[in-house]
């Protein structure tokens, strides 16, 4: 066992050190981790040594050869994951989730980008030499560390860690939380867990009726459905990452984002947007589904993704024939499929340009919208109404676009200087649009997908949720609304303006109606609700927390438990109904009380009314 030993004591030191440099790169508005999650992270460690000393124990039982190269391999890919961490964690504030999955199932756009951000060819070399002088610094396994009866035992506390294994250290502090936690677990509790086993879900809903699509409750808005309404064609530009500090600055807005800054003084805007998660294939869901977050992977990823009520057929039934550009790859994330399932009746995509300046994510945007014009002018001509969604993707790392377009230099593949050039691309495209003859009769939307990173320590962290949307059209005068409003009802309020009469069953109301709408919001298998005053979620395993909420600040603070169950079946309501719809299990609601809660301690003086 001398060599297990061995390994066991580098494998904690090098967790140490990677908390360590987590600590250094800790964001500083978060709440700092103390040493009961030191202590947690090492019993986590131990946790996937474990795991994976059984699988390599199992595996080395043939032999003692097989064994010391299932060693090997185990130290490099070991080695590949402590890099990976550090990614994780400076992109994400997380360690190794679900999204290893997603990534894993489309192994050439995330291998042309790994090749291009991290240069990963390079790393191959380091990383295989340093694994060999790892394994024989802790000097090969000998015939007695392949003791059949010590094998044994490995595999099976394998087992059971694979089975009943948990991060330890979690609490409401989702980023000390991800501190105690490591890449092993985190990955290993998202293969084993399913949406369709969500106990509050299976209980709590009805099955919605369907419902036509059209003015609800705060839709009259004067003069302004009428200006929008009068337009022939529409134009969505969803644009990737568009929001973060930059964007929320007045200060840096000017200096970073000026067409855009201009663009909003002759454009209906939004103050209090929100986008229901942070990734892209949320924001999708949300903009061109107007569906709700279910825990987990957006439901535009899922077997029966068809069925999800769609944008584009929705406008088809108003007249306007939908059609999607994209400059990136078409089978990552299932896009194509989605699209063409989703109604668009024509999809460009990066395939589909001539040579070009691109990155390993896609097109610049320059040539996404240069593109755009020409196709505007055929469509138009071809059709009385069009309606064209694009999706941009130079925001988005490596950060990389044209030498020469901005005044800052590329090569530095810096966040606020894609941001800027993203912003160019977009200005010098309205400056295009408006010589073209379609202009004037086109309803322009220019909308983030999702916010630029994930800030703030609450296990949904909203606040980094926070986007733009800006409504444009010749002759509409500029106006902000300032009610909570969320992306998922974008779809509901094109609905609404152009008074389609409509079958898709859209979640969200209209953003017109200059009131609080509902906002739902996901992360991490937790689900909530974000209100002015207070954001309410129920967590993945049901239990109800709340956060108090300052709309004019963005900020969250203060976690503690739901007073009683109102709150928590506001939640339960925004997506419940959406979860039965998709899986097809109506059930009668149960009536939840307070005394289904009695057992819950709340803070004094919180100031949260959860009614």
């Amino acid at each position: 066992m001398k060599f297990w030993i061995r390994w066991l004591a580098l494998w904690l030191v090098l967790g140490i050190g990677l908390r360590l440099y987590l600590l250094l790169n800790y964001p500083p508005q978060a709440e700092a981790p103390n040493l009961a999650h030191f202590f947690f992270g090492g019993v986590n460690d131990l946790q996937a040594f474990l795991l994976v000393a059984g699988i390599v124990s199992l595996i080395g039982m043939f032999s003692i050869r097989v064994l010391r190269w299932a060693v090997f391999v185990a130290v490099a890919i070991s080695l590949m994951i402590f890099v990976t961490e550090i990614f994780f964690w400076l992109e994400f504030e997380r360690r190794l989730d679900r999204l290893v999955f997603h990534y894993l199932a489309y192994p050439k756009e995330v291998l042309v980008f790994l090749e291009e951000q991290f240069r990963l060819s390079i790393l191959v070399v380091p990383i295989v030499l340093f694994s060999w002088l790892i394994t024989r610094m802790l000097r090969w396994p000998t015939p007695a560390d392949n003791e059949r009866r010590a094998s044994v035992g490995l595999v099976v506390v394998s087992l059971l860690v694979a089975t009943f294994g948990q991060p330890l250290g979690q609490s409401n502090n989702r980023v000390a939380g991800e501190f105690a936690s490591n890449g092993y677990l985190g990955v290993l509790k998202s293969a084993r867990y399913s949406v369709k086993e969500i106990p509050w879900l299976d209980r709590g809903f009805t099955q919605p009726a369907q419902k036509k699509a059209g003015h609800e409750r705060g839709a009259s808005t004067g003069n302004i459905d009428a200006e929008l309404a009068s337009k022939r064609h529409v134009v969505l530009i969803i644009e990737e990452s568009f929001a973060g500090p930059v964007w929320e600055d007045k200060e840096l807005r000017a200096k970073y984002l000026p067409n855009f800054s201009e663009l909003t003084k002759t454009s209906i805007s939004f103050s209090h947007l929100f986008a229901t998660g942070s990734r892209t294939t949320r924001g999708l869901e949300a903009l061109l589904n107007g569906f709700p977050p279910l825990p987990g992977i957006s439901a535009t990823e899922r077997a029966g993704f068809e069925r999800l009520p769609s944008l584009a057929r929705g406008m088809s039934d108003g007249g306007f024939y939908p059609v999607f550009m994209y400059g990136g790859w078409p089978g990552f994330s299932n896009f194509s499929n989605y699209w063409r399932s989703s109604g668009f009746q024509q999809i460009w995509s990066r395939e589909d340009f001539d040579e070009t300046f691109t990155t390993s994510w896609g097109v610049a945007d320059e040539a996404l919208f240069d593109r755009l014009i020409v196709e505007m002018g055929n469509l138009t001509q071809a059709h009385e109404r069009v309606f064209l969604s694009t999706l941009t993707v130079s925001h988005h790392r490596p950060y990389d676009f044209p030498q020469g377009a901005v005044e800052w230099p590329p090569n530095e593949r810096r966040s606020e200087f894609a941001m800027a050039y993203a912003d160019h691309a977009l200005g010098s495209f309205f400056r295009d649009a408006r010589k073209q003859a379609w202009y004037a009769d086109t309803l322009f939307l220019v909308v983030a997908d999702h916010g630029l990173h994930t800030r703030g320590d609450a296990l949904i962290p909203a606040e980094s949720y926070h986007i733009p949307l800006l409504i444009h059209a010749k002759g509409v005068a500029s106006r902000q609304f300032d009610g909570m409003g969320s992306s998922i009802s974008l779809a509901k309020t094109l609905m609404t303006i152009f008074d389609i009469d409509t079958d898709e069953n859209f979640a969200g109301e209209n953003l017109l109606c200059d009131c609080d709408t509902l906002v739902p919001i996901e992360f991490a298998y937790h689900v909530g609700l974000l209100e002015r005053d207070a954001m309410h979620v129920i967590k993945a395993d049901g239990q109800p927390v709340s956060w108090v909420y300052d709309a004019q600040t963005n900020r969250l603070q203060n976690p503690m438990t739901l007073v009683n169950s109102q709150a928590r079946q506001r939640v339960v309501d925004a997506f419940a109904p959406a979860y039965g719809w998709f899986y097809g299990k109506p059930q009668n609601p149960p009536q939840l009380t307070d005394s289904d809660y009695a057992g819950i301690v709340v803070n004094a003086g919180s100031g949260i009314n959860a009614d």
